[in-house]
């Protein structure tokens, strides 16, 4: 919200305040409700790639001269991910947080040990 007054010139002034509010009553709701807030986390985030594999379908179905298929195809597995965390909702809440978590995690762990097994280049 403090960014919103430094900025004015930018536009979006209200929209920015109203970010700045949301934030502040989700950061409050996860702090002192940490299972509601884990619900409304994994409702939100089924939304998310419901509605984002949509949009890809679509930017594939656009694109598929230049090879959409492949956005197509991306834009299925989100639409698929989405509707098993909606359906199976709220016991989705109780797993795929922590899943995502774990895969993210160990994708990192795993770029990690790649990138420090990688031979350093000498200078010439």
């Amino acid at each position: 919200m403090f960014h919103a007054f430094w900025t004015k010139g930018w536009g979006g002034f209200v929209w920015q305040i109203i970010l700045g509010m949301l934030y502040i009553a989700f950061g409050i709701v996860l702090v002192t409700q940490p299972l509601t807030g884990a619900l409304l986390l994994t409702y939100v985030l089924g939304i998310a790639l419901l509605v984002s594999g949509v949009v890809r379908m679509l930017i594939g179905i656009g694109r598929w001269q230049q090879g959409g298929g492949i956005i197509f195809a991306s834009g299925v597995f989100g639409v698929l991910a989405g509707l098993i965390i909606l359906t199976g909702f709220p016991m989705t809440g109780l797993w795929v947080l922590g899943l995502l978590l774990g895969i993210d995690l160990l994708s990192h762990g795993i770029g990690w040990l790649t990138f420090a097994w990688l031979p350093v280049a000498k200078p010439a």
